[in-house]
């Protein structure tokens, strides 16, 4: 039994194409085949009502998605139709079809499961998987709202997908039997599916719907003898669809009630004061009142946006159905879409004029060649070569994360070729590929980051939920290729696709030239899938100002090897990388093999004096015992570096920062590497995220081993500062220097116990400019005064090498004087103390004078 449906409102009957599909006498169709459609849609438009008047509940914040939406999406197609395009019973069924359920999976309803259906599919669980990320840990209330969230754009993302399943499956009704949006089943099992594909095709990019719509269907038997055109009716649905813009969709009731913010606000407040558009000429014109006054400047640009969006729409379907010798629409264009004060002519304002003020770049290519290469990561060869290998490592992680391939799976080839034309430097990896959409959108978008935006769920469904963790994050990495040359090749195939699916995105003149796509040549396309990139250098790389050419201060230069650099820029990846050099292999890497070779051979890496795939059992490689580098890890085996303590060298560090296996920036006080977070765009500066107690604990075994080694006390000394500042145990390395030697914790107690006066300065005493005598004086003749005792310094050399520690600790470390002040309250007890300037030592006879902390066991306890 058909539904009854209590909106009585039929005024999409009086429109043309309904009247010349439905009621006006046809030769094509005889009039029991136009009762039989027309009422077919009737009952399908009886229980689709009831289904989208469901969207409101669950997305609120939209504009009006009911009946009267889709009721009037004939109007709009009868007017962008005019007089040269109508549709035959069979076409205006499937055109109505369409109409009913292009939104009408704005909702849970249109899930029969609910949301535990939402919940199975894969865009649902990669958005919350995106949003979890954002949610600290515990908070409750968070969790749920990501959640919220997550459903409510998996309601937006799925729609146009699961609208074409609504015209085949089923509900459970009240006798449990299975219903249907379309009754019949003759008429169901035999347009539904097409119904549903073009239902969805709303949602596609046009040369899609050329691409899948194109032909047409036959006549359903003992029903019509009428064919589909599908391509007439998917092109007449998307500019109805996009041409509804008028106060019906946002009534001014509705809104106070609903009270949206944000973007959805400016669409309600626009659209609820459009008029219906009219057709003059060829164009579809626009009018709106009251006038748009200044505070409402956001909502009349959110309509000139939509209005563009609406003038596209209508010129793609003109040049499509041109193209496929298909009788064009009467509207091809919107008035005033293309110019702010033109569109506000009709669109009125009052108050204000509508001058497109967004922030402009009218040198494109300018822009982002300051921001993406030398002004972003300076003059360095470095940074290019970091951003592209690290787009690299996030398609090969794509892949193993899509695929369930194995941790270490993948491999990165760094090639430098000579060819005719000149040194090449090419980077291919066999990742995920991309797409063309992927390799003409997002890749060349400044800024967009492909991975972050709504298109990575839709091309690798199921990525995000499979735990995905880009290193990419700010979309600007890939432009900083022009650093090195001008003439850049872009040559990717999809993993998932054959190889006539590859393209090539050529820029032959930098990024002041407009890049070319085409097919790929057989012998370019990367044969497992994935992305090579390559750019002509500008310069040669063997002479000065060259990628392998290393400026020495005390010598001409030299030419270093392209493994040597590979090495120093990704020392610590997760993915195996081969450097190849004029078709030999000169270097390669195993994936995480940074945890297993030897610490010489590491170290050479962090330096620049090492390749990958030096022999580790060279005799160079071997080290003492407190030379070894040290994994640090929690409790629960994560693993935050491999390091030691490196007091020996005030001037230089080995110590490294790594953000996802590639360098960032140095660290001092250490040698080995400590995995960070970078903290600018640029990746150039990073913070280490180790722990406070993985970091205390791991110095306090430094500490134990630098005790035994056979190394200067004043550099044990050192390493002492930085364990105290680590909050780790200084154990026995010395902690002061004292009666002309260096003491420990307990011998300095011992020492220090009969007495009932202490004399400290904080560091080693050295040279200042008001002091009598100069610097060379100072440090060939100093002598330090015995009794005066001198800490070990906490902060030395050209790096703030303690800078980072504070960073890890948040001041839960301890300074040396914090440690010679503890041990003299373990000496004396109570202890007092005061600040002097006293004599310190002597210069060539001249008294050094320094500040210094005078101090006493307490007054009370000397009286006992």
């Amino acid at each position: 039994m058909t539904d009854v449906l209590f909106n009585t409102n039929m005024s999409f009957k009086h429109t043309a194409l309904w009247k010349a599909a439905f009621e006006i006498s046809r030769i094509d169709a005889t009039p029991e085949e136009q009762a039989r459609l027309a009422g077919c849609y009737d009952g399908m438009r009886a229980r689709a009502s009831m289904l989208v008047t469901k969207i409101a509940s669950d997305l609120p914040h939209m504009t009006v998605h009911d009946v009267t939406h889709l009721d009037a999406l004939w109007e709009m197609a009868a007017m962008a139709a005019g007089e040269n395009v109508e549709l035959n019973p069979a076409e205006a069924f499937v055109f109505g079809g369409a109409i009913l359920l292009h939104d009408a999976a704005m909702t849970l309803a249109a899930f029969p499961g609910g949301i535990a259906e939402l919940r199975e599919q894969t865009e649902w669980r990669d958005l919350h998987a995106r949003y979890l990320t954002s949610v600290p840990a515990g908070d409750t209330a968070a969790a749920k709202e990501a959640e919220n969230r997550a459903t409510a754009d998996a309601l937006r993302l799925l729609h146009a997908k699961q609208a074409e399943n609504l015209p085949m499956i089923s509900w459970i009704g009240p006798q449990k039997q299975p219903m249907f949006i379309i009754e019949d089943q003759q008429v169901r099992n035999f347009y539904g599916q097409k119904i549903g594909k073009i239902a969805y095709s709303h949602w596609w990019g046009i040369s899609r719907v050329e691409e899948k719509l194109s032909g047409t269907l036959g006549a359903l038997p003992d029903v019509t003898n009428c064919t589909v055109d599908l391509l007439k009716v998917a092109c007449l649905l998307r500019v109805a669809d996009a041409m509804h813009l008028d106060q019906r969709r946002a009534p001014a009731f509705e809104f106070a009630l609903v009270q949206p913010t944000g973007v959805s606000a400016d669409h309600w407040k626009f659209q609820e004061r459009m008029a219906k558009p009219f057709v003059q000429a060829d164009a579809l014109v626009y009018t709106a009142q009251p006038p748009f006054e200044a505070g409402d400047a956001d909502s009349w640009w959110t309509a000139f946006d939509a209005l563009q969006m609406v003038d596209r729409e209508l010129r793609d379907v003109d040049r499509v159905l041109r193209d496929r010798q298909r009788k064009p629409l009467v509207v091809r264009r919107v008035e005033g879409a293309h110019s702010p004060s033109d569109l506000a002519r009709t669109v009125e304002t009052v108050g204000w004029v509508p001058v497109d003020s967004t922030v402009r770049v009218s040198d494109v290519p300018k822009i982002v060649a300051t921001l993406g290469g030398s002004k972003l990561y300076g003059d360095s060869t470095a940074a290019p070569i970091r951003e592209l290998i690290q787009n690299g490592l996030d398609a090969i992680t794509a892949r193993r994360r899509l695929q369930g391939r194995p941790p270490k799976w993948g491999e990165l080839h760094v090639l430098l070729q000579k060819r005719d034309d000149g040194y090449w430097l090419c980077f291919e990896d066999n990742g995920v590929g991309m797409s063309q959409t992927v390799l003409t959108g997002p890749l060349i978008d400044f800024g967009n980051s492909f991975w972050k935006s709504s298109l990575a769920i839709q091309e690798f469904p199921g990525l995000t939920a499979a735990g995905m963790k880009s290193r990419g994050k700010y979309g600007i990495g890939f432009f900083s290729i022009f650093m090195l040359g001008d003439l850049v090749r872009v040559i990717s195939r999809r993993y998932d696709r054959d190889t006539h699916s590859a393209r090539v995105l050529e820029f032959r003149h930098g990024l002041g030239s407009r890049p070319n796509l085409r097919n790929a040549y057989p012998k370019e396309v990367p044969m497992d899938g994935g992305t090579r990139v390559e750019v002509k250098l500008k310069t040669n790389p063997f002479e000065p100002d060259g990628l392998l050419y290393r400026k020495n201060p005390f010598s001409k230069g030299q030419v270093v090897k392209l493994s040597r650099v590979i090495a120093a820029i990704a020392p610590a990846c997760d993915v195996a990388i081969t450097v190849t050099q004029d078709d030999e292999t000169i270097g390669t890497t195993s994936a995480g093999d940074w945890l297993e070779i030897k610490s010489a051979a590491l170290l050479n890496r962090i330096t620049g004096d090492g390749d990958f795939g030096e022999d580790d059992d060279d005799s160079s490689s071997m080290v003492n015992a407190w030379e070894e580098l040290v994994e640090l890890r929690d409790e629960d085996g994560k693993l935050y570096g491999r390091a030691r303590i490196n007091a020996a060298n005030q001037w230089s560090t080995s110590g490294l920062l790594t953000v996802d296996g590639l360098a960032a920036s140095k660290i001092g006080l250490v040698a080995g590497i400590l995995i960070g977070v970078e903290t600018t765009a640029s990746r150039n500066s990073a913070s280490p995220i180790v722990p406070a107690p993985v970091l205390a604990s791991w110095s306090s075994e430094q500490a134990v081993v630098l005790a035994a080694a056979e190394i200067p006390d004043a550099e044990k000394a050192r390493a002492a500062a930085f364990v105290m500042g680590c909050g780790g145990n200084v154990g026995e390395l010395p902690v002061v220097w004292w009666q002309e030697k260096w003491m420990t914790a307990s011998q300095f107690v011992e020492a220090v116990e009969p007495l009932d006066r202490l004399e400290v300065h904080e560091g080693t005493i050295s040279h200042e400019d008001d002091d009598d005598v100069t610097r060379r004086e100072f440090e060939s003749s100093f002598k330090a005064s015995a009794k005066i005792a001198q800490t070990a310094d906490g902060r030395y050399g050209r790096l703030r090498d303690t800078d980072w520690i504070s960073t890890v600790t948040k001041g839960g470390g301890s300074t040396p004087l914090d440690v010679i002040e503890a041990l003299l309250c373990e000496a004396w007890g109570t202890v007092e103390s005061d600040e002097d300037t006293l004599v310190v030592g002597e210069s060539n006879g001249t008294e050094i004078f320094r500040s210094v902390s005078i101090y006493t066991p307490a007054s009370e306890d000397k009286e006992a």
